[in-house]
């Protein structure tokens, strides 16, 4: 059956010397994984690779066979021209980033259109700004747990002395499996979890306080994600924003 639908490159994996397997977030069918022929090869119809850099915003025509592990395009067209994020270093080194954790946290999503536009705009926005950024993954990622279903639930505690990451709740003693902030750390949750795109720029963090925040984001998600992993991006972004 071929579908035509936009979507956002998450991930990139050669397979062979003339295939690959590619992860696209859908708009029609939320996270799809393609095998691809690059026209490299000895192959006919192949695509071009830079194409399929992670983030890229893609129109794709495919064969979708719902039997399958594997689906096949068909055309493939860019949908949205990045003007900055491809040739700053920092917003570059901030998409590799959050396309790789994209990828884990978004590896067995489906159909869910308010989370792909929400991504969509982020990365548009990300993309035209020129004011200050240092804050934006940090605000993309918090934001996302709405999204995802997992939202922190604070609606009823304005300073909790505890907040359980496990449970995703405020808790008045300290939880016995470990996974848990408290003191300041907790104290100025409420606050944060506000932060979005929009507002980001009136959080005044240091690098370390935007360091320990995106640890916590991490951690938060791999005890609400199945099967999110290690990333290896990570202290690339680090070096680079320090």
């Amino acid at each position: 059956m071929t579908e035509t639908t936009h979507g956002i490159v998450l991930h990139y994996n050669r397979f062979n010397d003339d295939s690959a397997i590619v992860d696209i977030f859908t708009l029609s069918r939320g996270s799809l994984p393609f095998l691809v022929h690059d026209r490299r090869g000895k192959r006919k119809g192949g695509i071009q690779t830079t194409l399929l850099r992670p983030l890229n915003i893609v129109e794709l025509v495919y064969d979708y066979q719902p039997t399958r592990s594997l689906h096949k395009i068909k055309e493939l067209h860019i949908a949205y021209c990045y003007t900055s994020l491809p040739y700053d270093p920092m917003k570059e080194t901030v998409a590799l980033f959050l396309s790789e954790f994209l990828h884990y946290a978004l590896h067995s999503e489906v159909q869910n259109e308010d989370l792909y536009h929400y991504i969509l705009y982020s990365l548009q926005w990300f993309d035209a700004t020129t004011d200050g950024v240092a804050n934006f993954h940090v605000a993309f990622l918090t934001r996302l747990t709405h999204y995802l279903g997992f939202r922190p639930n604070l609606d009823a505690h304005a300073h909790p002395a505890y907040f359980d990451l496990r449970d995703g709740i405020p808790t008045d003693t300290a939880p016995a499996h470990g996974y848990y902030i408290a003191g300041e750390e907790a104290a100025a949750l409420p606050k944060l979890i506000r932060m979005n795109i929009r507002n980001m720029h009136k959080f005044r963090l240091n690098r370390q306080q935007r360091g320990r925040m995106l640890d916590i984001l991490t951690l938060y998600y791999k005890l609400h994600v199945p099967e999110f992993r290690e990333l290896r991006s990570l202290a690339v972004l680090r070096e680079v924003l320090s």
